[in-house]
């Protein structure tokens, strides 16, 4: 009997798959917004226009760079 252990790229894989699904959810909301008809004034279009798209755009920015960030953080945290 073999016991896997979790690994850090284990971790590290699963929060890439809910990251991009977040990222895949975020944007079918702004399909919707895009093809609904507009309804000036509504919840949905405030919610649309200034909480997922700002959490869309930085959300593609962080997958982006997320190797360039993770670099910084650990020549960072050597330095200290």
């Amino acid at each position: 009997m073999t016991v896997q252990r979790p690994t850090h790229k284990t971790g590290a894989k699963r929060i890439r798959e809910r990251q991009r699904r977040m990222h895949l959810f975020t944007g079918a909301l702004l399909v919707a917004y895009v093809y609904v008809p507009a309804n000036s004034g509504s919840l949905f279009e405030a919610a649309i226009r200034w909480v997922v798209l700002p959490l869309l755009v930085v959300d593609g920015l962080l997958m982006w760079q997320w190797p360039k960030l993770r670099r910084l953080a650990r020549q960072l945290a050597a330095h200290r």
